[in-house]
């Protein structure tokens, strides 16, 4: 329980109560402890155990609890079957022991190889043999990192040196098209395996950036007060669940995929050597962002009954990835992490919960939401990083 304590601990922000963030942390993480793991019936999901596993990792619960060990087990002998759990284990191993689960992240790798739609994106996936055959363990060493027994789970943890490189490359076609949520968490499953070691070919990552700049909805005007690219101009343009010719009759673009792409923006620029601070598109992302701030909706509104009341803490952990992966402590002038830890704190339940009540799945809200507060998301200028592209 102490080391559990000493884990929980987030680095200090201004104007956030430290104990109540962590006393809601703790809180949240007994919620989870109980609490279903929901499948997702319209994208052939099974369950929620990659999402609740990724939330204990960050949380800082130790592998020798009983409910972190049988999630793990469980995970990591799963096939990968749907893009969310490959990027989702990618993260989650990455994050537990980049040298020793090696082997496993380059399965995940494979699969989103795979998995890539021919315009760029990713949809929910299908099963690929490829991504059975995981690469000898035998050679994978490293050096330096965190000591033994330790549990410093999060965005400050010292990693191991990964010193053995493992290649992938796209082996079959995925499908034509996808979404941007699905292309979102791949973003983050790619991050991951490079930060791992695993050598990306350029063209999967170029084809993937590419979809970003192109799926843009128009120029919505400039506010100069609004902008955050710091040179007081550029463009606001955000990002719905697809392209502008397929949603612009349907809706606007919207807070949570907005967040998503400029987080995957900054990953792909990052792999790529590409100046992140300086993609027009990324900075079109931020302004909107800025320009239609909030926390207490997903503003937009989403294409989903319930319009801007739906997915919140989702969104919020999009924005929580932005502010992390873009390493900017502001959104145009409003403190994201500030504003948004006051929400989450004001609205957790007395069972330890969080809830928009739209999907009506408290457990995924309760994680979104830990990792906002946990500020999980490792930055990009932190990231020693070991893989390279060919």
């Amino acid at each position: 329980m102490i080391q559990f304590l000493l884990a929980l601990a987030v680095q200090s922000h201004p104007g956030v109560d430290d104990a109540k963030v962590d006393a809601a942390i703790k809180k949240g993480i007994g919620y989870l402890r109980k609490a279903p793991s929901p499948s997702v019936g319209f994208a052939k999901i099974d369950d929620s155990d990659e999402l609740i596993l990724l939330t204990f990792v960050h949380a800082g619960i130790p592998a020798s609890d009983e409910k972190f060990a049988a999630l793990l087990d469980k995970v990591s002998k799963r096939d990968l079957e749907r893009t969310y759990e490959a990027a989702l284990q990618a993260m989650i191993f990455e994050e537990i022991d980049r040298v020793k689960w090696q082997p496993r992240i380059a399965q995940c790798a494979q699969y989103l190889m795979d998995n890539q739609a021919a315009n760029g994106q990713w949809s929910y996936g299908e099963p690929t043999i490829f991504a059975q055959e995981a690469p000898p363990a035998k050679d994978v060493a490293s050096a330096g990192g965190r000591p033994p027994g330790a549990v410093d789970f999060g965005a400050t943890k010292s990693k191991p040196k990964v010193v053995k490189k493992v290649s992938v490359r796209k082996q079959k076609p995925g499908p034509e098209k996808g979404d941007n949520s699905n292309s979102q968490y791949a973003a983050l499953g790619l991050r991951a395996c490079h930060d791992a070691g695993i050598v990306l070919p350029k063209e999967v990552l170029e084809l993937a950036r590419r979809w970003w700049h192109e799926s843009r909805h128009p120029e919505s005007g400039k506010d100069a007060n609004a902008v955050a690219s710091g040179d007081g101009g550029g463009s606001i343009r955000g990002w719905c669940y697809n392209r502008t010719d397929v949603c612009a009759k349907e809706h606007r673009p919207y807070g949570a995929m907005t967040a998503g792409a400029v987080g995957a923006l900054a990953i792909y620029d990052y792999i790529l050597g590409i100046d992140f601070k300086k993609d027009p598109a990324a900075r079109g992302g931020l302004n909107w962002l800025a320009a239609n701030w909030s926390v207490t909706t997903n503003p937009g509104p989403t294409e989903l009954e319930g319009g801007d009341k739906s997915e919140l803490f989702y969104y919020l952990y999009a924005v929580e990835r932005t502010g992390m992966l873009y390493d900017t402590a502001l959104i145009g002038n409003k403190d994201w992490y500030l504003e948004g830890a006051k929400v989450l704190l004001n609205s957790q339940k007395p069972d330890g919960s969080w809830d928009d009540s739209h999907f009506k799945k408290p457990t995924w809200d309760t994680c979104f939401s830990i990792l906002f507060l946990k500020r999980a998301t490792r930055r990009l200028t932190a990231s020693q990083s070991a893989g390279s592209v060919k």
